[in-house]
Formats: structure tokens, C-alpha cells, sequence
């Protein structure tokens, strides 16, 4: 476990704010690795295979830093903010016990978690 409830709790708009443009993010990440395939399969079609075998490499080998990428870009904008330095500070000290995936696991639960027991409007 890498954070405490009561810590989401009390930062959960901030939070809310890493996890949504950390999806947002992945989805970018997403749309350009499909993107650098299909440019890949079109030199392919034009006759240079070498160009399209190292195109679709590197699109692949982007592809696979997803997760770390995108939780590393989605927090950027929020370093200069005050109230989010303890956030992001806790958020480095998870990462490096585990990975991001894990990680972002335990933050989307904790919210859900937290959003279950807010009452209704």
C-alpha cells in the first residue's frame, strides 16, 4: 500500500487531477503509436522495409513505456502548484517502491473508494 486513505482524502482533487490527465495522456500516447504503425505499413508499401521495420520499432517500443510515460507527463504542469507538492512528492516516493502501474491502481481504487462514500447530491 502506497497511500494512506486519509492523505487521498484529503488532497482527492488533486489526485483527480493526476489520474485524469494521466489518461488523457495515454490516450495521446495511444493515437500517436497507431499513428507511427500506419506511417510505418505506408513506407512499407513504399518499398523501404528497413525504414518501416525501425518506424514500427521505435512505435512499439514507445508503446511499451505507456503507463510510465504518461503518469510522468500528466504530472509536469503540477510541480510549480503549492498545494499539489505534497501529491507529487508522495507520488515519487511510491514510485519508487513499485511501479506505475501499481501505482495508479492503488490511486483509481482509493478514489473510487472515496467517491462510494460521499453521499449524493
Amino acid at each position: 500500500m502506497y497511500f494512506e486513505r486519509e492523505f487521498v482524502v484529503e488532497h482527492r482533487t488533486v489526485f483527480e487531477e493526476v489520474i485524469a490527465r494521466t489518461h488523457r495522456v495515454a490516450v495521446g500516447i495511444f493515437v500517436a503509436t497507431f499513428i507511427g504503425y500506419g506511417v510505418a505499413v505506408w513506407v512499407w508499401f513504399g518499398g523501404n522495409t528497413w525504414a518501416a521495420l525501425i518506424i514500427a520499432t521505435l512505435s512499439y517500443l514507445f508503446f511499451r513505456q505507456f503507463r510510465t510515460l504518461s503518469f510522468s507527463l500528466a504530472r509536469m504542469p503540477l510541480r510549480g502548484q503549492a498545494q499539489s507538492l505534497p501529491v507529487l512528492k508522495q507520488i515519487d516516493r511510491a514510485l519508487e517502491k513499485g511501479g506505475a502501474p501499481e501505482v495508479m491502481a492503488e490511486l483509481e481504487t482509493h478514489l473510487q473508494a472515496t467517491g462510494s462514500d460521499s453521499p449524493d447530491p
